[in-house]
């Protein structure tokens, strides 16, 4: 069985703490004990560690061990419009298992009135949906997640491969791009009700390609995971 990995602010010292919040979780949820071996991550590098105190508001880890860095995260944005937000952290969720590298909530035409403002006062607990997925998945670093943008802020992100999501299924699919894995991409995914015709528009005219994901119309948080999904496939593909 793999061991739990924990994130930890900072290693000094072959020493680490987690305070707070963190702690009582360790603590009181997931029953932490001293002596017990973890894996612990600064969000640069992977250690094994060694519980050496766990108290209601402190949990302390003794490096034992510097172990191999995972390979790194393939460089995927995914600018994801804003929609109902139980869906959204769904999608969160789900991006960040599948290794994004990125995520930038984008304000489109058809966002529904007031997610954008209400976005900023989410922030936190987006964070912490992150850091629990990333934990959850064993990623040693943990993905960006960038403050809201408008449209047209999101076309100057740039990328070796601008995609928009488009649910016209006008473009070749995804799934014949042809992309290697040191390669940066960012996916433009659609709200709920798709793209304006202005907004695909000026996607196209700004050097982004569209890109079909099948047939049927997806949910907005079902399109971006078959799409990171796919590219997880595409750019970790072995040599013929």
């Amino acid at each position: 069985m793999a061991r739990r990995l924990f994130f930890v602010p900072a290693v000094r010292r072959d020493e680490a703490e987690l305070t707070g919040d963190a702690a009582q979780h360790l603590v009181r949820v997931l029953r932490v004990e001293e002596c017990q071996q973890f894996e612990i991550s600064d969000n640069s590098h992977l250690y094994l560690a060694t519980v050496t105190s766990a108290r209601k508001n402190s949990v302390v880890f003794k490096v034992t061990e510097r172990l191999p860095d995972l390979p790194p995260v393939p460089e995927v944005t995914l600018l994801a419009s804003l929609f109902k937000f139980d869906h959204f952290e769904w999608l969160l969720e789900k991006a960040t298992e599948l290794n994004v590298a990125r995520i930038v909530p984008v304000i489109a035409e058809r966002t529904e009135r007031g997610l954008d403002q209400a976005a900023a006062k989410r922030s936190e607990r987006w964070e912490r949906i992150l850091l629990e997925s990333s934990q959850q998945c064993r990623r040693m670093t943990l993905p960006v997640l960038e403050a809201p943008v408008k449209f047209r802020d999101a076309l100057a992100v740039e990328a070796n491969h601008q995609i928009l999501l488009d649910e016209l299924r006008n473009g070749p699919p995804l799934v014949e791009l042809a992309v290697a894995k040191e390669e940066s991409v960012a996916l433009l995914l659609g709200p709920e009700g798709g793209w304006a015709d202005r907004e695909r528009d000026e996607a196209l005219a700004a050097g982004w390609a569209s890109r079909s994901l099948g047939p049927n119309v997806l949910r907005a948080e079902t399109a971006g995971i078959a799409a990171l999904a796919t590219l997880s496939q595409l750019m970790n593909r072995l040599p013929l």
